[in-house]
């Protein structure tokens, strides 16, 4: 997605009006996907990037559930296998591929089994790369936690190790600033007020009111997205350690507002404008001819996270993705008609009719022309039911057209 200046929406994503399909999107049968997952095993670097390439692809565009749901231990194995061993390309893409993985099999125990492994080698990863993939990790940390977190305590301990990749004394490249915070915020929005500890979190919003002082466009804006949410929450004494400072929680904000203010200027000001209580912040979303409505941050970061991390794939995964379904109450419309209609191929009525030699002449008018006559009446009774099939199909696409 190309860069943009800030604009009053663009905090949470730059569009939300039209979703298209990528007309290059790829759709492997079922029998080659076994193929490229044979080629995560071979000694060549080269071969395992490519099958790698083509699975992320194939995840991201299609909604392979029971390839995942059949596979996925081996799929998350062998991507282990390359976070220990492979290239630096390799690494990348076997981490957006296990988060692809994780977003198709959806909650259940399966995404959990996910979890709880990245959970032990992800921040190893952090370590031993130095800075190299942090941005992919903290990707697939925040969507397989988004997914496989059984409860808020699961995720908080997610939340913890990004905590302290932010915490780190030395100072982040801006991707990996922007994507640390993004992926805590992204996980703080699944969680509700009551489950917040009331002590991990004293010094975030001093760190974030820090991070609008960087002139930098992305921190700012993932830094103004964690402070819309952390308002929307309702716990700020959580968040601080000077809620002490302040006579009440409105003070605080107040406090903090007037902090954002004097430090944003120009198009950081334009996008603080957010915090502000009387901010409009419902969007819709149209997606097969169905209407979503977001009216709150905790919507908005999801479903314009997902929607980045699975880029043109979004709407397929939206309308075929079941977890999906679940996660944002969707139900996309089909079109089904009310009346099921058979036009038969040929169709014939047959009479069988005694008319004696001597009489066939003077019986042949009455047979075949007299109105009331049995082949008569049974050839109108079969106009009259094609003239019916036919009114009925033609309202059946008028209503189409409209719907």
């Amino acid at each position: 997605m190309p860069r943009q200046r800030l604009g009053r929406r663009q905090e949470f994503d730059r569009s939300f009006s039209t979703l298209q399909m990528d007309d290059d999107s790829i759709d492997i049968p079922k029998k080659k996907l076994y193929s490229y997952l044979e080629e995560l095993f071979k000694k060549q670097s080269s071969a395992r990037e490519k099958a790698l390439r083509t699975l992320v692809e194939e995840f991201e565009t299609n909604v392979r559930y029971e390839f995942a749901e059949n596979n996925f231990v081996t799929l998350v194995y062998r991507c282990q296998n390359c976070l220990k061993r492979g290239s630096a390309k390799e690494i990348d893409l076997a981490l957006q591929l296990i988060g692809l993985v994780v977003l198709t099999l959806g909650a259940g125990d399966n995404a959990h089994e996910v979890y709880e492994e990245l959970l032990v080698s992800l921040p190893q990863l952090l370590i031993k790369s130095k800075l190299c993939h942090a941005v992919k990790v903290m990707e697939c940390l925040s969507i397989v936690t988004l997914v496989g977190a059984r409860d808020f305590v699961d995720t908080e301990r997610s939340m913890e190790i990004i905590w302290q990749f932010m915490n780190q004394d030395s100072k982040h490249p801006s991707s990996a600033a922007t994507a640390a915070i993004s992926g805590w915020t992204l996980l703080l929005s699944d969680i509700d007020r009551w489950s917040i500890s009331p002590k991990k979190w004293k010094g975030l919003i001093p760190y974030l009111l820090k991070q609008l002082e960087e002139d930098d466009e992305h921190v700012n804006v993932a830094s103004i997205e964690a402070l819309a949410l952390i308002f929307e929450n309702g716990s700020l004494e959580k968040f601080s350690d000077q809620a002490e400072e302040y006579a009440s929680m409105k003070d605080m904000k107040d406090g903090i507002m007037e902090h954002v203010k004097r430090v944003c200027n120009g198009t950081k000001q334009e996008a603080s404008k957010i915090l502000e209580d009387d901010y409009r912040k419902t969007s819709t979303l149209t997606l097969g001819g169905t209407k979503l409505t977001f009216s709150t941050w905790s919507q908005l970061k999801q479903i314009s996270y997902i929607r980045r991390y699975l880029g043109c794939g979004f709407t397929n995964h939206m309308m075929e993705n079941e977890h999906l379904h679940n996660v944002f109450h969707f139900a996309p419309a089909t079109k089904c008609s009310d009346v099921e209609l058979y036009s038969p191929e040929f169709e014939e009525v047959v009479f069988r009719v005694f008319i004696p030699d001597v009489r066939r002449e003077s019986c042949a008018k009455r047979i075949h022309k007299s109105p009331s006559s049995l082949l008569s009446k049974g050839r109108t009774k079969l106009m009259n039911k094609y003239r019916s099939i036919a009114e009925e199909t033609k309202a059946g696409h008028i209503a189409d057209e409209l719907d």
